[in-house]
């Protein structure tokens, strides 16, 4: 089956039910997804009569191998990207023409007015964004590998992690392995962060080292083109020193139970994950896991608290993209949508735990991707 062509028929559909004669998309994973060229700097022109794509001289080759089917418009040195998509436009004859208006600059629909006086260009938000959210079977294929990758890239880093390793180190070796797992790299820079810095959800690397903590927070996936996004906590077998001044990581909150409240609320979003749930259910039913979570031992401790963002996102050709798994969101999941579900707490001082998977939406439920164990690991450091 020709996907390629099933998108275009698509988007020509949507524009034709907006009354566009055409329409120029302008983001690189956009483009991508319309056209399957895997550089940048180029546009993808829907135009009445045909399709194209706007690049330069040092794709040429590249776009050729790519986009065979498509009409290929390079331009000259002298000239910008949107000054040739303008020309391309007007040459085509389109009167209306529809631009991504979430995504292409104001300087660039300025420009494009500027050399495309007599066309009427119609800022339109997430048409193709609305198509990509819903992957066909050989993207959902090619997130698999992204996963399985990112998943043997993450066991050659635990194989070899030691108690001085800092998580500047810790990054920098994952991103390594991530590649020599045949990623062409990881998905975005990783988090690794050690004991109370868990807390912080997207940590910046420091040289804390691993053996000053009693956990360690992971956050990383594989990108070939498609991308992958997981997240695992694990015990620390060094604990901490009690000469550290942070008594709330010495002593601190029993890591297993607060872990058993993360799964079950991974658990209990995936339960309720099936065409046609609205996504803010999902959301709900994690957070309502954790917010009800009560230990005796802890009575100041109100877990809904610390539950600081939405439950998952849906993932493929870039990291974030819809469907949206929020309270706020008026997102509906389908077959075929592919998301994250990643519960968490962040609590200052002690710090977090996030579990991450990946999952297929399917009529009836979701299937996971990922394939490590989702039960709380304790490192085996050498």
């Amino acid at each position: 089956m020709n996907y390629l062509q099933q998108r275009r028929s698509a988007l020509g559909q949507t524009l034709k039910a907006n009354g566009l004669d055409a329409f120029l998309v302008t983001a690189a994973p956009n483009v991508t997804y319309l056209s399957s060229f895997t550089g940048d700097c180029s546009f993808y022109a829907a135009l009445p009569k045909n399709n194209v794509i706007i690049g330069d001289a040092r794709f040429e080759e590249q776009i050729k191998e790519e986009c065979s089917d498509l009409d290929i418009v390079i331009r000259p040195h002298n000239k910008t990207t949107i000054e040739a998509a303008a020309e391309t436009l007007t040459k085509s004859g389109a009167k209306a023409v529809g631009v991504e208006g979430n995504r292409i600059t104001l300087g660039e629909l300025e420009a494009l007015k500027q050399f495309a006086p007599k066309i009427t260009f119609v800022p339109v938000d997430g048409v193709v964004e609305k198509q990509r959210a819903i992957k066909d079977p050989g993207e959902v294929e090619k997130i698999r590998e992204s996963v399985r990758v990112a998943e043997r890239g993450f066991r050659m880093f635990v194989a070899t992690l030691r108690e001085a390793d800092s998580e500047k180190d810790m990054v920098d070796a994952l991103e390594g392995y991530v590649r020599r797992a045949g990623a062409r790299s990881t998905s975005f820079p990783p988090i690794v962060a050690v004991g109370e810095r868990g807390a912080l959800p997207h940590a910046q690397p420091t040289a804390r080292q691993l053996g000053e903590g009693s956990k360690l927070l992971v956050d990383w996936g594989a990108d070939l083109l498609y991308k992958s996004d997981i997240t695992r906590t694990l015990k620390s077998p060094f604990g901490t020193s009690p000469s550290r001044r942070n008594k709330m990581e010495r002593v601190g909150y029993d890591f297993e139970k607060l872990y058993a409240v993360v799964l079950a609320a991974q658990n209990a979003a995936m339960a309720v994950i099936r065409h046609g749930v609205k996504a803010k259910d999902v959301d709900a039913a994690a957070r309502k896991v954790i917010a009800n979570a009560k230990f005796d031992k802890y009575p100041e401790l109100r877990l809904g608290d610390f539950f600081t963002h939405g439950v998952g996102h849906g993932i493929g050709l870039e990291i974030h993209e819809a469907p949206r798994i929020r309270a706020n969101s008026e997102d509906v999941l389908e077959a075929g949508m592919v998301v994250t579900i990643e519960p968490g707490i962040y609590i200052p001082g002690w710090g977090g735990i996030r579990i991450e998977d990946d999952v297929l939406i399917t009529h009836d439920g979701c299937k996971i991707l990922t394939t490590l164990s989702r039960e709380p690991v304790t490192l085996n450091v050498g």
